[in-house]
């Protein structure tokens, strides 16, 4: 009997314990596993994202005529001071004298007028972002082989895309089309306004600028001036 009772009391102590929980183990496990898939994803999506870098290189040399019109409509317009340097224009040459870090392009832009003036200055751009050293300077080169709606500048924050992708020709062409209004900050009213209206077409290949259309209309007094820019001439193909 005595030994029974013993029995007992060990069984009764035996059921005192439970099983070790391994529940915190298994979730630190989990948690483990999950933080080292969220780091490959991330590794893994930084090594096979897109890498964008520029189309040119030293030595490459883009030269572009430009011309400007004017139609005057409203009786006292006049042509904007300054607009027929255009007409005025030989020719504007740009040279590419750097590309550092895939994006960063360095260039000389030589300006040369009718009179044999020639005025010559440097522009250094992110064809990523857009940054440039020169706000008034050449803007209009682009990352290579952007496809259709791809943003223009990636790293930058103007949310410009390519509209259209034309593969026809002897070079495929990248375009973006934009349209803004601006008034005269002179007229309280905010009536005196100007549209402005651009078709900007570029080498798919380089991200080089080959023809420029803009077109801005004036509606107090009434006018339309548009200027043009057109690649003639290249380093890099037969125009």
């Amino acid at each position: 009997m005595g030994k029974q009772l013993n029995s007992r009391r060990v069984q009764l102590k035996a059921m005192t314990y439970v099983k070790k929980s391994h529940t915190k183990l298994y979730l630190a496990v989990i948690l483990i596993t999950i933080i080292a898939v969220a780091g490959a994803a991330v590794a893994y999506s930084i090594l096979t994202a897109r890498q964008y870098e520029a189309g040119v290189k030293a030595g490459d040399t883009f030269t572009y005529s430009l011309k400007g019109y004017v139609q005057l409509t409203g009786l006292d317009a006049t042509m904007t001071e300054g607009f027929d340097v255009y007409n005025n224009t030989d020719y504007y040459k740009v040279t590419i004298t750097d590309v550092a870090n895939k994006t960063v392009v360095t260039m000389k832009c030589d300006w040369k007028f009718l009179n044999g003036t020639l005025v010559t200055s440097t522009q250094t751009i992110d064809v990523a972002s857009g940054n440039k050293t020169d706000n008034y300077g050449f803007w209009a080169i682009y990352p290579a082989n952007l496809n259709e709606a791809d943003l223009l500048r990636p790293s930058g924050f103007d949310g410009q895309i390519v509209n259209n992708t034309d593969p026809s020709g002897s070079r495929a062409l990248n375009s973006w089309h934009i349209n803004n209004q601006f008034y005269d900050t002179k007229d309280p009213t905010q009536s005196t306004l100007m549209y402005d209206y651009r078709d900007i077409f570029f080498d798919r290949e380089t991200g080089m600028l080959v023809s420029l259309s803009n077109y801005q209309i004036f509606n107090n007094p009434q006018k339309t001036e548009q200027i043009e820019w057109n690649l003639v001439d290249t380093s890099v193909w037969q125009v």
